[in-house]
């Protein structure tokens, strides 16, 4: 090769310098090249920090996404809870709206109820005035009537008295005469029972005064024609024939109205016992009635704090509400920042020159996500604390329910104990009312022991009528034993009325025990009122069925004080009957005294009209007091009845708002899982949005790892090139032929071809 050289050394050195030069040219500018490449390995290098870091973000992103998803979830469910417990606090108060009119409406009725028996009780009083002016009347003119009776029987003993020396026909005449002084006798004592029993009936007093004074003009016609009989001996027995005549027709009529004042005595005692019973349906009427103002009042009361805890939770849930749209606004924002941020980041790939500007945005970007994060946490933070709080208000209400669970157990507990003292209540009445039974018996046995007495004392009188004048004072001896037979048997009498009465006494007592009960228990409901306000309409119910059996406890304690003031005035009854029956004794021995002799036929009628009058007695009696057990009987079946219906109200009031409840429940669940479909939805909407941010995040690391890939080809590409530039450069150091140089030359611009492509494709 050298043989080929020019032969001008000159000229060859020339061009080796220039070509020397050449190749330093070339070999500076491969230098360049390469620094430059590596400055972009170093960028490239940078750029896949930031888009691990970019890729680091997206994935703390996802995660935040998704614990904002399970907080979301969370929310839900802890508003469903909210929802379904404002929901039953909404139902709970309409309840008790609807029970509030409902209550309006009875007390408004009850009003016109009490507005209409007052008037009715005014009517019945000034009825009650007017009966007694003409009790009064009755009994002036029944005074009026005793005086003249007992100057009619003044003159009628003096008339004996001046007859007792006469023959035996006068002596008939004189029995005649003393037959019409005893009808007159029994019926003044007739009256004087009649108006013992009845004050209210001015109209019958009226008519027997009439009949009396009826019964005094014959006595007056009979002593007359008895004084002309003494005259003439023959008319005589023609007036005492009309006499016996008019007699038995007095009697008739006095039976007959001894049958009607039995008659009227049952009638005045029913028209009591009405009047009781009104005045008691009035007095519990009353009660209730201040009862249900009361329970409106704490109901109005309760309302108001329960619409003020409702209004405070509507504005707390409102206000987590726009907290949780304000979460989601600020997720949106930084949704769409982040996509701003992915749009900008492959901008930045796509244009390479702007490396550094875009390391710089991208930190920025960083930065305001790592603010943006922040914030977020901040979020789910306040979040999550307002979950607690709704954990912790739904654990209290849970904590609440559990307590007014207990109290309504305990409530339970107390009104079983109520319903047995009640029982024994009832026991302690049946078993007054047996030993009343017991004390009637025994006074039908003193009726029967005076019945008793009097047959003796008429059997005594019979024996005394025999021999008048030789065993007058053995008569007044069994007329005396008789007599105090029949103290004794009178006082047998008051003392089984004692007896009655104590048991009364007892009765009312025990009343009285069951009435202080009814106020403990009354106390205890006051007590435990205020967890009834927060109980639910079903608890509420069953207060009101507690308040409501006191209500019928103290109801049955007035009763049985009137029924004691009854006994009181029935006390005074029989006192007065014994003052009258003393003072008929008393009459009966001055009229025996004076007309012993006369009165042996007329003690055996007389003795079977008092048979037939204890009889009688003792039947009305015993059809009183047996009318007396059923009306007792039927009150009581009256009030077990309307406790039955009351607790059937009760029921289906529970039924009502327990269908109530589910219908609202019913209607919450479905509002909630609306809601919860929305919320699903858009929580799937985030999820898809977070899938789709990661198959965003997958494209850059895999774009990242293929320009990794280039980038290491390229580099290894490099690495050959500098191989082969450092062999060049030895080449050069140690110049070789002209074919060497060519080679060279070639390689150079191969070199700089394919770095010229590489960097054109980049």
């Amino acid at each position: 090769m050298q043989a080929q050289l020019p032969p001008n050394t000159d000229t060859v050195a020339n061009d080796r310098a220039a070509h020397e030069k050449a190749e330093m040219k070339a070999i500076t500018e491969a230098i360049a090249r390469v620094e430059a490449e590596a400055k972009a390995q170093c960028a490239a290098e940078s750029r896949a920090v930031a888009e691990a870091r970019a890729r680091a973000l997206a994935e703390d992103r996802a995660a935040l996404e998704s614990a904002a998803a399970a907080a979301a979830v969370q929310n839900a469910e802890a508003a469903e809870e909210a929802i379904k417990v404002n929901k039953e606090r909404l139902e709970t108060l309409r309840a008790a709206a609807s029970a509030s009119v409902a209550r309006l409406e009875a007390v408004k009725q009850e009003t016109a109820e009490l507005r209409a028996r007052v008037d009715a009780d005014i009517q019945v009083r000034l009825a009650a005035e007017q009966r007694a002016k003409a009790e009064e009347e009755g009994r002036r003119r029944a005074a009026e009537q005793v005086v003249e009776e007992a100057k009619l029987t003044e003159m009628a003993s003096k008339a004996a008295e001046e007859l007792a020396a006469q023959a035996e026909q006068a002596r008939l005449q004189a029995v005649e005469r003393a037959a019409a002084v005893q009808a007159a006798h029994d019926e003044v004592v007739g009256v004087a029972s009649a108006d013992a029993r009845m004050t209210t009936i001015a109209r019958e007093r009226e008519r027997q005064a009439h009949a009396a004074r009826l019964t005094a003009e014959q006595l007056a016609n009979t002593e007359a024609e008895a004084l002309e009989a003494t005259r003439q001996r023959e008319r005589a027995d023609q007036v005492a024939l009309e006499a016996a005549f008019k007699r038995a027709a007095a009697e008739v009529r006095a039976l007959e109205e001894a049958r009607a004042l039995a008659h009227l005595e049952q009638e005045r005692e029913q028209i009591a016992l009405a009047k009781a019973e009104s005045d008691r349906s009035a007095a519990q009427s009353l009660h209730l009635r201040l009862q249900t103002e009361k329970e409106i009042r704490d109901a109005a009361l309760h309302r108001e704090r329960v619409e003020a805890m409702a209004a405070n939770a509507a504005q707390a849930r409102r206000d987590a509400d726009l907290q949780i749209i304000a979460a989601t606004e600020r997720r949106v924002e930084t949704d769409r920042q982040l996509h701003a941020i992915a749009m900008a980041r492959v901008e930045a790939e796509q244009q390479a020159d702007f490396e550094t500007r875009a390391r710089l945005e991208v930190e920025a970007v960083a930065l305001e996500h790592a603010k943006l994060r922040e914030q977020a946490e901040q979020a789910a933070a306040e979040q999550a604390r307002i979950e607690a709080e709704e954990h912790q208000r739904a654990a209290a209400i849970a904590a609440e329910r559990q307590q007014l669970s207990a109290r309504s157990v305990t409530v339970a507990a107390e009104q079983a104990s109520a319903e047995k003292i009640e029982r024994d209540a009832v026991a302690l009445q049946l078993a007054a009312a047996e030993e009343a039974n017991a004390l009637a018996q025994e006074k039908a046995a003193a009726a029967v022991r005076l019945a008793d007495a009097e047959r003796a004392r008429a059997e005594a009188e019979q024996a005394a009528l025999d021999a008048i004048h030789a065993r007058l004072a053995e008569a007044e001896r069994g007329r005396a034993e008789a007599e105090q037979a029949a103290q004794a048997a009178m006082s047998e009498r008051i003392a089984a009325e004692e007896v009655a009465t104590a048991a009364a006494k007892a009765r009312v007592d025990a009343e009285r025990a069951g009435a202080v009960e009814a106020r403990r228990k009354a106390a205890a409901d006051a007590r435990l009122q205020v967890a009834a306000e927060q109980e639910v309409a079903a608890v509420r119910a069953m207060a009101e069925q507690v308040e409501y059996d006191a209500a019928n406890k103290a109801a049955a304690a007035e009763a049985a004080a009137a029924q004691a003031r009854l006994a009181g005035e029935l006390v005074k009854a029989q006192a007065e009957r014994t003052k009258a029956e003393q003072a008929r004794v008393a009459a009966e021995e001055s009229l025996l005294k004076s007309e012993l002799e006369f009165v042996a036929k007329e003690r055996e009628t007389l003795a079977l009209i008092d048979q037939k009058l204890v009889q009688q007695r003792a039947a009305n009696a015993a059809e009183a007091r047996a009318a007396k057990a059923i009306e007792v009987r039927v009150e009581l079946e009256k009030k077990a009845a309307a406790a039955a219906k009351a607790r059937a109200d009760v029921g289906e009031q529970l039924a009502e708002v327990a269908r109530q409840r589910e219908a609202a429940e019913v209607a919450a669940n479905e509002a909630e899982w609306a809601k919860l479909a929305e919320q699903k939805t858009l929580v799937d909407t985030v999820h898809a949005h977070a899938e789709l941010q990661r198959r965003v995040t997958a494209t850059t690391a895999a774009m990242v790892e293929s320009k990794k890939k280039l980038l290491e080809q390229e580099s290894r590409r490099q690495h050959a090139a500098q191989n082969m530039l450092n062999a060049m450069e030895d080449k050069a150091a140690h110049p070789a032929d002209e074919h060497s140089e060519t080679m060279a030359r070639d390689v150079i611009g191969r070199l700089k071809e394919t770095a010229g492509a590489v960097w054109r494709g980049r």
